[in-house]
This record gives structure tokens, sequence and C-alpha cells, in this order.
């Protein structure tokens, strides 16, 4: 969950401006909501040079910029709308959040904390101060201020039953409900024995299709209901949130749920994938899986996700290893292009869900990805895993500087970027640490050490 980037829509023209700049404004709107940045920025920069003291206009701008990665303007812009309007609590939460882009974590802080000053009920700027409290590790104020995310409200009012409080349970039953992305699901779904200890007597699911029949197999919960199917409107005294757990169960940094594995595969669907590999010939030194995009709907997947399978060109030169695709969605046809730069094997079926990648996963001796759901997979398989992460908005989970995670720990290594965009360098780093493993006909526990890589 990454900071609210600027998108506050105050109204976006005054009525008093001139007909040519409303119109410009009018346009840019219409472009920046097509997603089309520069385009946007024209025509308000346009709007601005007719009336420049236009704060709506303004701060559309610096929102834009800052997408754009021009954030030296952008700052400019939205410190020009603060002066404009230096009680609006938008104009200082929208420049913390980007300053928290930035890593200045100190004036991201000051200027969200300004903001609240300014209005107390001023939920988005509770939410924006979460981002760089929580990277740095901070989490009993970054999680509280996560409690401040719009979806809660929305799910509230859907839901005939009180929100469960972090009391406990004394045998009640819970609903929880996942609030996030597959990944984050995959990851919160560890709190499930966590509840259990809290007294929970029955706990029920309810979730993306796509995880349904993993989290259905043993992952603690009595029953998994599928988002496409209608929500019962009875059977659970409380429900929450499943990003809220962590906050509910008072989750710190050295104190988490961290028992791996607390997700196994279908035996059958792994014998059917190990049957698939097995035609292959003899074992190779290496199977490793590879991702390289994550859902293009995500807020930064422009910066998560590989441009294509071709960043990953480098790591062919080292040998000995198999590559298997476990890529579902854009990306998916890559390896089977002729252009392909990497020997990648693509599954001769479509993976069907998670429950089938799970299986395809346990076959395999690593897992490399950009930051999706499918590391998080492989995590809670206690599969050993490398994540490359962007520079630019890394997520919070992951907090700053580390190479290994607590919420996987023992199986996850981390590789960052050192600089916004730099794919070729990181990819760099991957391939010589991919070069170090041992090559043995199979894996014994010292090879396995070697995969999972030091701690920070």
């Amino acid at each position: 969950m990454l900071p609210t980037l600027p998108k506050t829509r105050p109204a976006p023209v005054n009525k008093t401006l001139a007909t040519t700049a409303f119109d410009s404004a009018r346009r840019g709107l219409a472009h920046e909501n097509a997603g089309a940045w520069a385009e946007a920025a024209g025509c308000y920069e346009a709007a601005l040079a007719l009336e420049p003291r236009s704060f709506a206009v303004t701060m559309n701008l610096a929102g834009v910029l800052a997408r754009m990665q021009r954030f030296d303007a952008a700052e400019q812009r939205y410190r020009e709308a603060i002066a404009l309007q230096p009680a609006s609590p938008a104009a200082w939460s929208n420049l913390g959040a980007m300053l928290a882009a930035l890593h200045r974590d100190t004036d991201a802080l000051a200027c969200c904390a300004h903001a609240l000053q300014l209005d107390p009920r001023f939920h988005k700027a509770r939410f924006n101060l979460a981002y760089p409290l929580l990277r740095q590790g901070r989490w009993a104020e970054g999680l509280l201020c996560l409690e401040a995310r719009p979806s809660l409200a929305t799910l509230q009012a859907q839901l005939n039953a009180p929100c469960w409080a972090g009391e406990d349970l004394a045998a009640r039953s819970l609903l929880l409900v996942s609030d996030a992305g597959h990944g984050d699901l995959i990851q919160m779904a560890r709190y499930a024995a966590a509840l259990r200890e809290r007294g929970a007597g029955r706990l029920l699911l309810w979730g993306q299709r796509g995880l349904t029949r993993l989290l259905a197999n043993d992952a603690g919960f009595d029953e998994v209901l599928d988002f496409a199917a209608p929500l019962p409107s009875s059977g659970w005294d409380l429900w929450a949130p499943t990003l809220s757990l962590p906050f509910l169960c008072g989750t710190r940094v050295e104190a988490l749920p961290d028992h791996l594995p607390y997700l196994h595969p279908d035996p059958a669907r792994v014998a059917h994938w190990q049957r698939w590999l097995q035609a292959f010939g003899p074992a190779p030194a290496l199977r490793v899986g590879l991702v390289w995009r994550g859902d293009p709907r995500h807020e930064n997947d422009g910066q998560r996700s590989l441009p294509g399978l071709a960043t990953l060109a480098p790591l062919a030169a080292v040998a000995g290893v198999q590559w298997i695709s476990l890529q579902r969605g854009a990306g998916e046809d890559e390896p089977l292009r002729a252009s392909s730069p990497l020997p990648v094997q693509a599954p001769p079926e479509p993976l069907q869900d998670f429950a089938d990648t799970a299986a395809l996963v346990a076959n395999l001796d690593l897992v490399i990805g950009v930051d999706t759901s499918t590391v998080h997979l492989a995590g809670a398989l206690a599969k050993p895993v490398w994540v490359m992460l962007p520079e630019h908005l890394t997520d919070w989970r992951w907090l700053q500087e580390r190479s290994d995670s607590p919420w996987y720990p023992g199986v996850m290594r981390l590789f960052r970027q050192r600089r916004s965009g730099d794919w070729a360098g990181l990819m760099a780093e991957v391939a010589a640490a991919l070069r170090e493993v041992p090559r043995r006909a199979r894996f014994d526990t010292a090879t396995v050490a070697d995969l999972r890589g030091p701690a920070a």
C-alpha cells in the first residue's frame, strides 16, 4: 500500500477564470484522467499563464509533474499552491506524499503533520503519514495511520456487523475481508493462527477468486468465500479488513508472525508439474522461476514492473540454469516469441490460479521476481525467492536498505535499484549473485543457504 500521491481534486478551475484559461484547464483534466501526463501539464501551464493565481490548476499541475517524476518542478508548484492558500491541508499533504517518495522523510512527516494541524479530520494526510513511518520501521505509529485509508469506510457501509477492534474474540466468528491486492492477502493469511490464539471460534475469508482454492486448502480458515459470489447476509459476529490485521494484532518489526511455510501446495498438482519438468531430461543445476511484470493497474506498476522479458537478458549468460515462466497476465506470451532474449520455458497450459502456481513453484529451486504477488507466494511456501525492487516508491513492507525481509525470514533476499529506473545495474547484481551459487546435481542445505543470501 503506497501513499496517496497527488490526487486531490479541488474544483479544476474557478468559474471566474477567463474562458480560454478555463478551456485549457478542462482539457488538462481530461488528459490527466486519461494518463496523458505531458499533454495535461501543457494544458495546465497554458491555463496558469493566463490565470497564475489559480490554486486548483497549480495543484493539478504539481500532481502531474510529480507523476512525470519532474520532482523539482512539482515541488515548486506545490509551494506556489501553499503560498496561494497556506491553510490548505490538501496542499501540505500532497507535498508531503511527494517528499516521502523522494526519501525526504523528515520534511514529508512535517508536511503531513502540519496538514493535520490545519484540519485533524483530513484523513488523507494521516494516511500519507503511514508510508514513511512504516518504511522506517515505526510500525506502532505507522500502522495506526494506515487505518486512515479511505477504503475502510466503504467496506463498513457494506457489512452489517461491528468491526473487530483487537479485543479477545471469545469464540466469536470473524469475517476477514481482503481490502488490497493478491500479494497483500497472501502475506496477511499468516494471521489465521494468531486469530485462533486470540479465541476466534470460526474464521471466514472473503477474497479474490484466484486465491480461494489455495487458501481453502490449509491456511487455517473455516470457509473461503469468493468476491464473485454474493456475500451471505449473516454468519459472523465481527469483521476485519485483512490489511488491518498487523495493526489489530500489535505487529512490530521485531515481533511478527513469521512461521514458514504457512501455505502448502496440492500434492497432486505438484506431481503434475513435476512430470512436465522431468520431460525436459536430467534436472539442471538450477531450476529458477521468473516473474517480470505485475498487474498494470497497480498504482506504481510503471516503476515496479520490468519493461519486458528483454530486461532479464543478462541472466542468459549464467550457465546451468533452466528458466521457468511464472508470468500470468501482462507479458505471459513473451517467452513464446522467437525474439525472446532468454530461453524461458512457459507452462504448456495456463496456470489456473495461485494454487496451480504454488504447485509449480514447489518444483523449483528459486524464484526471481519483481514486487508482485508471486514473490509473496514463494515466501509463504518457504521457497528461496529473490525480489527486485524499484528505487521509486518501494513498498513500505520491505523497509529501508535491508537485503532480507522479516516477513519471510531465511528465504527472501532483496535486490534494490541504486537509481530510479536502473534495472540494468540491478540485473547485473542478480546475475553476479546467481553465479556465486554452487552448482550441484540437486540442492543440499548449504546450497539453499547460498540461495537465500545474507541478512542485513
